[in-house]
């Protein structure tokens, strides 16, 4: 960004683009189209964005959908000057432990490393995971929607086929569940508490993380810089 060069690109990259084009790309920073008027700032981000894929010279763009729109900018302009077209992959959006999981929710919602206490950090200790399940994911009997289900549907299941549940004893036995929709109707129908339900998911991510977790316990002067990064400002 110190250079010339990189600033005439954002300079073409606006050029080659009208404002019903940028601001349908909003959602890249979690706005709606029209919420971005008050602030002219928001209309260079696309641009800049866009810059940074042609800059890196980027092969593959890998994004969550909110993204998407952002890419397909990046794409419009890449094919009206001529320069390498990025292949753009984009993953499910995550909603905040916090949030209520809807569909119908803005991507404000989304995990995001800004509010950690709502979001599943990689150096998160078994522990730490099963305290801020406990504490803050939203599971409600009566709610098809919740963070819970998504991290099932998207991580837990696709990785390991399974979802364990282990109950204190004295509440219940242990239960393994290898269908979403036979997990949330259990949880719906009070066959399955949602504590133990939130704790299953935990420990299914928990086991995922375990390469993770190793590394930076033999290499804590790493963590220290990834906290370090977390608490930026």
């Amino acid at each position: 960004m110190d250079n010339g060069d990189y600033w005439a690109r954002v300079l073409r990259c606006s050029k080659g683009a009208t404002l019903a084009m940028v601001r349908k790309t909003f959602t890249i920073m979690g706005r709606d189209e029209a919420s971005s008027d008050h602030d002219l700032s928001k209309f260079f981000y696309p641009a800049m964005q866009a810059s940074d894929i042609f800059e890196l010279g980027i092969d593959i763009a890998i994004g969550g959908m909110d993204q998407r729109k952002a890419h397909m900018f990046m794409r419009d302009v890449a094919s009206k000057y001529g320069w390498k077209k990025s292949t753009c992959l984009h993953t499910p959006i995550i909603s905040s432990l916090k949030s209520s999981g809807s569909r119908m929710e803005s991507f404000d919602h989304k995990m995001s490393k800004s509010d950690p206490g709502g979001a599943i950090l990689i150096h998160d200790e078994p522990k730490q995971l099963r305290k801020k399940m406990q504490k803050h994911a939203y599971l409600n009997i009566e709610d098809a929607n919740s963070p819970i289900y998504e991290l099932a549907e998207h991580v837990v299941l696709p990785e390991f086929g399974e979802i364990v549940v282990t109950p204190n004893p004295k509440f219940g036995e242990p239960s393994t569940w290898t269908d979403l929709d036979e997990f949330r109707n259990a949880v719906m129908n009070g066959t399955l508490h949602p504590l133990d339900a939130k704790l299953g998911v935990a420990d299914g991510i928990s086991r995922g993380l375990e390469t993770v977790s190793k590394h930076f316990a033999d290499n804590p002067d790493l963590l220290d810089k990834v906290t370090e990064i977390i608490n930026r400002k």
